[in-house]
């Protein structure tokens, strides 16, 4: 049994090209990448590996070409390389992936593509080109950009936080829908200027933030702020938060074609998510709000819980390095 080699995770002779949403995901035997690009470490050979895999291809969607962020290139497992990056489409249409690198690799070499978890294709060095349908529908993008947009706003916990601290004030249910309409308003509009390249802002500056308008609007509460002022401080605010939920689209690559739809269904999420959150907590406010002591104890106590919660991720986000 000691004379039996070692399994290969990835097998040499035999790579695979993934694209999943807006990225480009190829992955190589480490063999078989030094077969036509000798290297001794992954990081040290990073531009020879990009030369000689992934900037050798070209990506059309409805025959125009698509451009391609910079690539990150890393090792996986333990005998395997990944070349990846996000691509950018000005149309849509049917996707056309042509793979010259093949022709510097041995002619045995074959090369699985999947999109979307599909295959659609085998690739090798006497058919490098393969043709496949742009990805989902309408009705499926939607889906699932509003299932994204509800996971966002359920998970982001310091989202969650930020209306939590406005809603303690609110009071009746009116109030609550003047407050969360304002927040709703603001957020949509940084969203949109920020996903469609009008106007954004570095995350370095977004999330600290987001933290610190937490902190605000916590402390806020100790002077019973009037509902009038809350409402357009909770827009001010919530223009800050707007740049928050586009960074996760940003970070998707979306192509401008599927733009349109994954802002509106995105949003549209955002939205479910928080009624759901008002729905669950209003029954709870209202009860809380006719206790004794309410008014002077228990919300200030509990505005205070948020304000602290708030200050830590400010300074865990704000001064990164000091946490390290």
């Amino acid at each position: 049994m000691l004379l039996v080699p070692a399994a290969s995770a990835h097998a040499p002779g035999l790579s695979s090209l993934r694209i999943d949403g807006a990225h480009i995901s190829m992955v190589y035997a480490r063999g078989e990448v030094e077969g036509f690009t000798p290297f001794a470490d992954v990081n040290e050979s990073r531009l020879l590996i990009i030369d000689s895999t992934i900037a050798r291809a070209s990506l059309r969607a409805g025959g125009q070409l698509c451009t391609l962020d910079e690539p990150e290139v890393r090792a996986v497992e333990a005998d395997g390389v990944e070349v990846r990056a996000a691509f950018h489409c000005p149309v849509a249409g049917a996707w056309t992936w042509s793979a010259d690198y093949l022709q510097a690799m041995d002619p045995a070499h074959r090369q699985t593509v999947e999109v979307n978890g599909v295959q659609v294709g085998l690739l090798s060095s006497e058919h490098r080109v393969v043709t496949f349908d742009a990805g989902p529908d309408t009705s499926q993008r939607v889906a699932e950009f509003v299932q994204l947009g509800v996971h966002h706003i359920w998970t982001g916990y310091d989202h969650l936080a930020f209306l939590a601290a406005l809603l303690l004030t609110a009071g009746a249910l009116p109030d609550m829908l003047f407050v969360v309409t304002g927040f709703t308003i603001a957020h949509s509009i940084t969203l949109t200027l920020a996903a469609t390249g009008v106007f954004t802002l570095p995350p370095v500056y977004v999330e600290p933030a987001i933290a610190a308008s937490i902190v605000f609007v916590g402390v806020e509460n100790l002077f019973h702020p009037p509902l009038r002022r809350r409402v357009w401080l909770t827009f001010l605010l919530g223009l800050i938060h707007g740049f928050g939920f586009a960074g996760l689209l940003v970070e998707l690559g979306l192509p401008q074609s599927a733009l349109a739809v994954a802002l509106v269904s995105f949003n549209l999420g955002v939205e479910l998510g928080q009624a759901s959150i008002v729905a669950v907590a209003l029954p709870l406010l209202l009860l809380l709000t006719r206790t004794p002591r309410w008014r002077d104890r228990t919300m200030p106590a509990l505005s205070l819980c948020i304000a602290g919660a708030g200050l830590y991720w400010f300074f865990l986000r704000a001064f990164p390095a000091a946490w390290t």
